[in-house]
């Protein structure tokens, strides 16, 4: 009986100290600066992307249609 009492006290010394580790560990924060990393990367994709539609839109599309319209229009 005080062979399993002594295994069990053991066990949970082993459990708090596991878990004490565990709570402890700041390892995570690399997590959170990937993930800032990953939301900057989308914003600045999502604003190019925005900035190249207007240029073809504004621009680009524009003149293609008159330069098109040029060579086969009346």
């Amino acid at each position: 009986m005080r062979k399993a009492i002594r295994t069990l006290k053991n066990r949970a010394a082993c459990v708090a100290a596991r878990t004490r580790a565990i709570l402890k560990n700041e390892a995570g924060d690399f997590y959170i600066s990937d993930g800032v990393k990953i939301i900057i990367a989308v914003v600045l994709g999502a604003l190019l992307l925005a900035a190249l539609t207007l240029i073809f839109n504004d621009t680009v599309i524009p003149r293609i249609t008159r330069e098109i319209e040029g060579l086969f229009g009346p």
